[in-house]
């Protein structure tokens, strides 16, 4: 199946046609009300969510010159059949589990539907492509530090992020996951786009990822929010650049908000509100600063102060 077959299919159809695409690589694949899932041979459980924020489907598909960047006047949909398309790469040299989730973008009822079945993979981790950018790597509550050193040994940074269908399909099974950068920017937006290179390059650190042989992670519950403990946070406080005019943020559902100057990043672009009578800052979880061009907020630490972080 080709990307641009992915892209333009309904959620209905698409999990239609994965299903023969899995049969077609030899698997067993299993239909139900939520998700499609196959058993494969490699410990590894590869995810991805089926469903797009964008009410229209896609008609015109818009390439760069090079076809290194994809657009549509309809949403292009990278998020999330961008994670899709990385899993049947992956498959033609890699015979990991498969799970493919229905409705992620209305609170994961496919994954909870899969969460609840008999469905229990015997496998070591389980990686996810459903995140924005081209290097991020994000634990949610899980907090296996040896499984968050792996992953972040083949060059990701651990980042932070709201919510994924591996939030709810982790606990349930046990076992530590990441969710990965899979090339979409400005998700939830028209203005959405595809970068193939970020995709293959991404491409090949899964690849060396899931062909290291390792033991299981198991998962291991954050204690609080996991991410206030990140590099860059030192008691409470973080360095915080102040944004430019005509820059904007896309909240956690997709809306779009003008961006004052009560509004801060910090190095790993998540937008902070500024209190200005406490001087204090709280961040916008699962927020995301962009340019007036439409492009992700770059951090420079020389046009940043130190800030008390409230959580």
């Amino acid at each position: 199946m080709t990307f641009e077959n992915i892209l333009v299919k309904s959620q209905k159809e698409l999990k239609r046609a994965l299903k023969k695409e899995l049969q077609e690589l030899r698997y067993s694949p299993i239909s139900s009300k939520g998700f499609l899932y196959a058993k494969g041979t490699v410990p590894v459980l590869l995810v991805a969510n089926l469903d797009t924020v964008h009410r229209e489907g896609v008609k015109i598909i818009c390439y760069s010159k090079g076809g290194k960047i994809l657009m549509s006047p309809q949403g292009i949909g990278g998020d999330d059949r961008a994670g899709v398309y990385m899993i049947l790469q992956l498959l033609k040299s890699h015979r990991c589990h498969v799970l493919f989730c229905e409705d992620e973008e209305c609170g994961g009822v496919g994954a909870h539907n899969f969460a609840e079945s008999n469905i229990k993979p015997a496998v070591n981790y389980i990686i996810e492509f459903d995140r924005r950018g081209s290097n991020d790597a994000v634990f949610y509550d899980c907090a296996n530090e040896e499984f968050t050193q792996f992953v972040c040994g083949f060059g990701f940074e651990e980042s932070i992020g709201s919510f994924s269908d591996i939030s709810i399909v982790a606990p349930a099974l046990g076992v530590a996951a990441v969710n990965l950068s899979s090339g979409y920017y400005n998700e939830h937006t028209a203005h959405e786009y595809i970068n193939m290179l970020d995709i293959h390059n991404n491409l090949d650190r899964a690849r060396r990822m899931i062909a290291t042989r390792t033991g299981k992670f198991e998962y291991v519950e954050a204690y609080g929010w996991r991410g206030w403990f990140l590099d860059g946070y030192d008691d409470f406080t973080s360095l915080l650049m102040p944004l430019r005019e005509g820059d904007y943020i896309v909240d956690e559902d997709g809306r779009m908000h003008e961006a004052g100057d009560d509004v801060l990043i910090d190095r790993r672009g998540v937008p902070h509100l500024l209190d200005p009578n406490y001087g204090c800052a709280t961040p916008l979880i699962g927020a995301q600063a962009y340019t007036k061009e439409s492009m992700p907020v770059r951090f420079k630490e020389e046009l940043a102060d130190v800030y008390e972080v409230i959580i």
